[in-house]
């Protein structure tokens, strides 16, 4: 299992998942029960998809264009813990 860790806007957003098996579920700040295989096996796409929910909770719309480039900075900062 691995743990990814970005930040955004000084909060700090975490999943975890073994991102080889397509049925682990990812835990974390990554709400709806998801799987790896609903993100094809990728953590930077459900770390977007966190990041996402954290901009909804908000209070904001995450499909707004001022957000594209928060997101695609706060998913390159990701960082990876294994555990």
């Amino acid at each position: 299992m691995a743990t990814y860790k970005t930040r955004i806007y000084g909060d700090e957003i975490e999943i975890s998942a073994n991102f080889s098996w397509a049925s682990d579920q990812i835990m974390g700040d990554l709400a709806g029960g998801r799987q790896v295989a609903d993100f094809r096996h990728s953590p930077q796409a459900a770390m977007r998809e966190a990041l996402r929910q954290y901009i909804v909770a908000c209070g904001d719309d995450p499909d707004d264009e001022e957000y594209d480039n928060v997101i695609e900075d706060a998913v390159s900062e990701m960082t990876e813990e294994e555990g």
